[in-house]
């Protein structure tokens, strides 16, 4: 069979992912994927394009369309977010009435940005609680056939603006959807010109971890001397991208979208933003991250390449699977390029330039690197940007991993997952021996809790907690028997519902707090706008009689700058972190346990626990611990 030059593969488990370029009369490239096994939406720019799988040989044939009309011969997942998209539009659009994002003058089917961008996590909610009640009905909680969208078995997808576009138009004559010219450049201009903000410059050597550097230079002893300016940003992104974290609870623009995807998730989220100049051939070094993600391109172009997890755990266990490629990790593209015989084992499964208004979902734990190398002409923009909109389970402890570990330190039992090193310092869970547990173990463990897990009332649901508790004991069980141990490691499910119902009370009020975060940059927005429309007719005019852009800062509106506005917050964040830290230290009864009293440990387990010839231990050598083997 031949294949144009144009078309390249990448093979995925037993399944081929086809990708090809085409160029359509306005020079404009599309990437499209197609799969068997997973779903993406392929664009298509000229009707009766004829493909072929490179795995079975199958021979597909697209309908005829208009340019720009979507075609793939399994769109499963993608289909499930369309319909979803359809379905939540309505409730977004009363969310954004309720929260004044909408003005009583538009037209009440109007759809606004806002609206738009709840709908896009609402339908993410939905498929979430769809699998879920597919993986409740299953008693193998790894089983392959359940097709997933978060976490280390998640499923990337990719999103075209017009395909969003014409789900919103009764019409189907929409090319933007709703969101498409949200926010650019000239907004982010102002933003730093009304307010105080921070921002870190990313590297770009694709062999080394992603490292930062500050954006902000100083220029003197002043406030307004230590202010970041646009020219710093621009100088900034000769170097690299520049990247705003958690942009939602600063900019108020952009605190809507992070609260619109907080309320339609149930979930305590963040907002980031990276910008990047055109022509830079790494905007990011391979890395993974802790979130889920759904990125939306604002501005500009950007190319994405995905692989999936690296399977190399038992040569880097202390590698966060959440944050490989960063610090001192390093996660070479080569090596990941190397494919599923290669040294980490990952594949590639997506390749994709996203657009204004595209959408772009990567699950936690999925390596990708970027890059803004265009090599069209209808990319009119010097920068490209795009919002990161964060799904933080695992930041906000609310995976099967963490509730597995309060668990045992509420009832004083040691974590055999957790080194010396892990207990002493009480460090990251994701690193240690919980990576050379076979894969499939290792990422159910470190599934999310569902996603509507917020959502309920525990006391009113008993079905709901005890059935997330019978799923955590089956993975407990599973970790127990790779790692040959006795059942002293299980709890009763008791002690996980127990558990389970601290960490709701802990993510309840987390969740609290970032919406007031995010409602009180909302109002600082709409203050800010009012005040200057009461000075409007003061600032000075340009040749063109337009308003120049100069932002009085008084006393009082000083004090309501993003920096000063948002420390209370997370003050309250760090203070729920410690309380749920005390209550799993505070200790609980070894009754819950599964069988015996004497997996509790006591004060001094160290030097009373029974040990056994084989039994791997830490020897103290003179106040340095090695790892050991008992011998005799």
């Amino acid at each position: 069979m031949m294949i144009p030059k144009n078309i390249f593969t990448s093979i995925y488990g037993a399944s081929a992912i086809l990708f090809f370029t085409s160029k359509n009369n306005t020079d404009k490239s599309s990437v499209v994927a197609f799969t068997s096994s997973s779903s993406f939406v392929s664009t298509i720019s000229s009707p009766n394009i004829k493909l072929y799988s490179a795995i079975e040989g199958d021979y597909y044939s697209t309908q005829t369309c208009s340019s720009g009309g979507i075609v793939s011969p399994s769109m499963t997942l993608v289909e499930q977010f369309i319909s979803h998209y359809k379905q939540s539009l309505e409730e977004g659009n009363q969310w954004a009435h309720e929260f004044g994002f909408v003005d009583d003058e538009d037209e009440d089917d109007a759809l606004s940005p806002e609206g738009a961008f709840y709908a896009l996590f609402r339908a993410i909610r939905q498929m979430d609680d769809n699998n879920d009640a597919v993986t409740s009905s299953s008693s193998d909680v790894n089983d392959s056939n359940n097709t997933k969208l978060l976490g280390l078995n998640g499923t990337p997808f990719y999103v075209p603006s017009h395909v969003l576009a014409e789900a919103e138009s009764k019409s189907k004559k929409q090319s933007k959807n709703a969101f498409s010219d949200y926010f650019h450049f000239p907004h982010l201009a102002h933003a730093l010109t009304e307010d105080f903000l921070d921002a870190q410059r990313g590297s770009t050597n694709n062999k080394l971890g992603w490292q930062v550097s500050a954006v902000s230079q100083p220029t003197g002893s002043s406030f307004n001397d230590a202010r970041m300016t646009v020219e710093q940003v621009q100088l900034a992104l000769e170097l690299g991208t520049v990247i705003f974290n958690n942009i939602g609870a600063h900019i108020p623009r952009l605190a809507g979208p992070t609260l619109a995807s907080t309320d339609a998730l149930s979930l305590p989220g963040a907002l980031n933003m990276y910008v990047t100049a055109r022509g830079m051939r790494t905007s990011a070094p391979p890395h993974t991250d802790r979130q889920d993600v759904l990125v939306v391109q604002m501005e500009g172009a950007k190319r994405w390449r995905v692989f999936t997890p690296p399977k190399d755990g038992d040569v880097k266990p202390y590698a966060d699977p959440f944050a490989r490629g960063k610090g001192e990790d390093s996660l070479p593209l080569h090596t990941l390029l190397e494919g599923k015989g290669g040294r980490l084992g990952s594949e590639l499964v997506m390749d994709v330039v996203t657009r204004e208004g595209d959408v772009l979902f990567i699950p936690a734990g999925f390596p990708h690197t970027t890059d803004t190398v265009e090599e069209t002409s209808d990319i009119d923009c010097d920068t490209s940007i795009h919002l990161t909109f964060n799904i933080d389970t695992h930041v906000w402890d609310l995976d099967y991993l963490a509730v597995r570990s309060a668990a045992l330190q509420r009832n004083k039992v040691k974590d055999s997952l957790l080194s010396f090193e892990n207990n002493n310092n009480n460090s990251n869970r994701y690193i240690g021996k919980v990576n050379q547990l076979p894969v499939n173990i290792r990422s159910g463990l470190m599934d999310a809790l569902p996603l509507k897990f917020l959502d309920i009332v525990p006391g009113d649901s008993p079905d709901f907690m005890n059935d997330i508790a019978r799923q955590l004991s089956m993975r407990c069980d599973a970790v127990n028997k790779a790692m040959e141990q006795a059942a002293e490691q299980q709890l009763s499910e008791s002690s996980y519902v127990e558990a389970l119902e601290r960490i709701h009370s802990y993510g309840s009020a987390i969740l609290e707090v970032h919406r007031d975060m995010y409602l009180a940059a909302v109002q600082e927005g709409r203050l800010r706008k009012y005040e200057d429309s009461l000075t409007a007719h003061l600032k000075p005019k340009d040749d063109d009689n337009n308003a120049r852009e100069v932002v009085t800062m008084t006393p009082e509106r000083m004090q309501r700058l993003s920096l000063f506005r948002v420390r209370p917050f997370f003050e309250q964040i760090d203070s729920l972190k410690k309380d749920l830290n005390e209550w799993c230290l505070s200790g609980g009864s070894s009754a819950n346990q599964k069988d015996s009293p004497s997996s509790q440990l006591d004060s001094n387990w160290q030097f009373t626990a029974p040990l056994k010839v084989g039994d791997e231990v830490e020897a103290d050598l003179g106040g340095v611990f090695f790892a050991a083997k008992i011998a005799q």
